[in-house]
Parts: structure tokens; sequence; C-alpha cells
């Protein structure tokens, strides 16, 4: 069932930091299995993320495998340590149409 991930990012995580790790990632060129969509924005003075998932599963995956690994490589490339967890919600969705 697809999922609608939700996250605020800790205080001081940019977007040019997101911006940063997406490219890292080589999103653009390859997409991760499960993807449907992907947006950041600042608002309120924070980072935030909202996704749609084919599932919990495919996010996982991806956030294993690719963007934690990313997450890291910036963050070292950058000398900082991130300021805590992401404020994260998953949920389940009945229905996803693409227009």
């Amino acid at each position: 069932m697809a999922v609608l991930l939700q996250q605020v990012l800790p205080e001081g995580v940019t977007i040019d930091m997101l911006d940063e790790v997406t490219t890292e990632m080589g999103i653009q060129s390859d997409p991760p299995a499960g993807l449907v969509v992907h947006v950041h924005y600042l608002e309120g003075g924070r980072s935030h993320v909202v996704d749609v998932w084919e599932s919990r599963q495919a996010y996982e995956t991806f956030e294993e495998n690719r963007l934690r690994p990313a997450i890291q490589k910036v963050m070292e490339r950058r000398g900082v340590t991130m300021g805590g967890q992401p404020e994260t919600s998953m949920t389940e969705v009945a229905s996803v149409m693409k227009g």
C-alpha cells in the first residue's frame, strides 16, 4: 500500500544541504525504486520533505541503501553533524492519482 512520508528536518538542515544530498544520490538520473513523488521546501525556518512511496518497504530500502550513506557523505564534506533526527510521520494512503 502506498505511503505518505512527511518530515520536518532538524534546525540547521538547509535546502542547499538537501539539494546536495539529492545530487549525491543521483536521483535525477537514477530515481529510487518505489518513489512516486518527492518535494522539499522551507517553511517556518525549517526544511520539510514530503514524499509518496509505493510502499513502506520501498522507502525503508531507499533510506538504508542510498539516503543514509549520502547524508553521511555530505555531512562529512561539510564538517557538520546532524542536529537530531527529523520529525517523521508515515501514513498509508487509500489512493494515489497521477496527473
